[in-house]
């Protein structure tokens, strides 16, 4: 099953290959295999927090922004070892999301959506 994250320009992501301290601008639609997701983490910002667009840009996230860290299988991403091509590299993917303040429906239903997979929520 897969959670569509909708585009959106009050939406940021950053994955394994985004450099340090740059956000990507989510500019398409997002699917996620929720059967792939090994931990799950989300808070809400208290202050401001200073980062860069992929462009290198400043960009500030203001505080009351929500943010949603997803870590994946480490089967989601593997690759051929240089060294020993009877092995394969298992490489841990992560996406972390920061929802603007103005973009609290669409985070409201990525929750919802996500709070219908964990047993004992309370």
């Amino acid at each position: 099953m897969f959670i569509k994250i909708r585009k959106s320009n009050a939406i940021y992501f950053k994955t394994n290959d985004t450099p340090k301290g740059r956000l990507v601008n989510l500019s398409s639609h997002l699917y996620l295999n929720l059967h792939q997701i090994t931990e799950l983490s989300h808070y809400t910002l208290k202050s401001p927090l200073e980062k860069q667009s992929v462009d290198g840009k400043p960009l500030t996230l203001p505080a009351e922004t929500k943010v949603v860290h997803l870590m994946l299988a480490p089967t989601f991403a593997s690759y051929p070892d240089s060294k020993d091509s009877e092995r394969r590299i298992h490489e841990r993917r992560f996406y972390t999301l920061h929802y603007l303040p103005e973009s609290l429906d669409e985070y409201l239903a990525i929750r919802q959506a996500l709070n219908g997979f964990i047993l004992n929520n309370d």
